[in-house]
């Protein structure tokens, strides 16, 4: 057997090989490999660029003799997509354009009424009606609060301790303290019983009885009375 530190074996000699198959053993094949375009998250511009480096090497290429699409077409479609991307920064800039031109007119005619403003107030002499009569409203006249809305997004979870509930819903402008009600389920009309109420949209309820369900509604007090109960949510005490 020949001895790879044998001096007289040659590696360049006739019939010896290295990795030589086993005889019987079946030839080693070759692997294949494939094309990319990594087409995933490259922009527009880069893959009119892609395109024409493309065309530019497939063009006369011996390789690729009949491309299928062919190269006019996929440079008449590339053509078609550089012409949009022209037109959209053509846009964008003169979208910019307005914008800017908008904004001095915005403060210009800010300008303008402020002026009219204060002619309106000498020319009226401080007299509501005449104020009024002028498109404008007047100032310090405190707008009358209106009824209180429906509390909205109220949800009910449980808390650390055992009994404990946590309550929360969207705040209601102009509120002065929100009613809190609880039931057992099922509930009906006459099941609520009320509970203390809260200055806040966040709150808990304790001393419950646990591994019972409850439901909980809320509704909003303001100056004018309170408006209508929450859409009530459910939840088992801890």
């Amino acid at each position: 057997m020949a001895r790879f530190d044998d001096p007289a074996v040659r590696f360049d000699a006739p019939g010896i090989f290295f990795d030589m198959p086993e005889s019987g053993a079946a030839p080693r094949t070759k692997a294949m490999s494939k094309p990319k375009l990594n087409l995933q998250g490259v922009n527009p511009l880069s893959k009119v660029q892609l395109v024409n480096d493309i065309v530019t090497q497939m063009t006369g290429n011996a390789n690729f003799t009949t491309p299928t699409p062919t190269l006019a077409a996929l440079t008449a479609k590339s053509d078609a997509l550089s012409a949009i991307i022209s037109q959209i920064a053509l846009t964008e800039q003169q979208l910019e354009q307005h914008n800017v031109t908008q904004d001095t007119l915005v403060t210009e005619l800010d300008a303008l009424l402020t002026a009219l403003m204060a002619y309106v107030e000498s020319a009226s002499g401080g007299e509501e009606a005449k104020i009024l009569s002028a498109g404008m409203g007047v100032r310090g006249k405190p707008t009358p609060p209106g009824p209180m809305p429906q509390v909205t997004g109220l949800e009910a979870k449980a808390g650390d301790d055992a009994g404990v509930i946590l309550l929360r819903h969207d705040a209601v402008k102009g509120a002065k303290v929100y009613e809190r009600q609880r039931s057992p389920d099922p509930f009906t009309n006459a099941s609520w019983v009320n509970l203390d109420a809260s200055t806040k949209a966040s709150s808990s309820i304790t001393d419950l009885p646990s591994a019972t369900r409850c439901w909980f509604r809320v509704r909003a007090v303001g100056a004018k009375g309170p408006g209508p109960w929450s859409d009530p949510a459910i939840k088992t005490v801890p």
